[in-house]
């Protein structure tokens, strides 16, 4: 067993080693997803992006990105997760860890919606547009999820 020491003064007793199966596998298959984004990316450009406008096609590619940092996220995130239950049980179960879970899946709803929408915007509404007023569009809503995440986080900011 293995001593670790929390930032409070607690101490935990970790039983075994952790495992690197686990470690390993996520790195394989973070690997394939970047390397199946890549082939999907020269692909698309090669025989597909000539039939629609730049903006339906930075849309395709934003899309693509998001798919991708998605299954990233969810294939990091639960191997994190499952560290910290394994190694702080009892820091994951407390009242301020659960409030920062809630702030946590806030930040990445507002995110999700602002790239949801960029999409949107993009493969339907930015070819009538120039690409100042687009430009714009981006700016103005990059301002509205930032301002959304920051007064989600406001709390742990005031001592910053």
């Amino acid at each position: 067993m293995a001593r670790w020491r929390g930032s409070r003064g607690d101490v935990y007793w970790i039983e075994g080693d952790a495992s690197s199966r686990s470690l390993r596998w996520r790195g394989y298959a973070s690997a394939l997803i970047a390397g199946g984004w890549l082939a999907f990316f020269i692909l698309w450009l090669l025989f597909m992006a000539d039939g629609l406008s730049i903006y339906r096609n930075m849309a395709i590619i934003f899309l693509s990105l998001v798919v991708a940092a998605a299954l990233l996220g969810v294939l990091w995130a639960s191997y994190g997760l499952g560290m910290g239950m394994r190694y702080a049980p009892r820091i994951m179960e407390r009242p301020e860890f659960r409030d920062m879970r809630a702030r946590i899946v806030a930040t990445i709803a507002v995110w999700g919606a602002w790239a949801a929408l960029l999409i949107v915007w993009l493969y339907f509404f930015a070819d009538q547009l120039s690409g100042y007023q687009n430009a714009a569009v981006l700016i103005m809503s990059f301002i509205a999820a930032a301002l959304a995440t920051s007064l989600a986080w406001r709390r742990y900011m005031r001592d910053w």
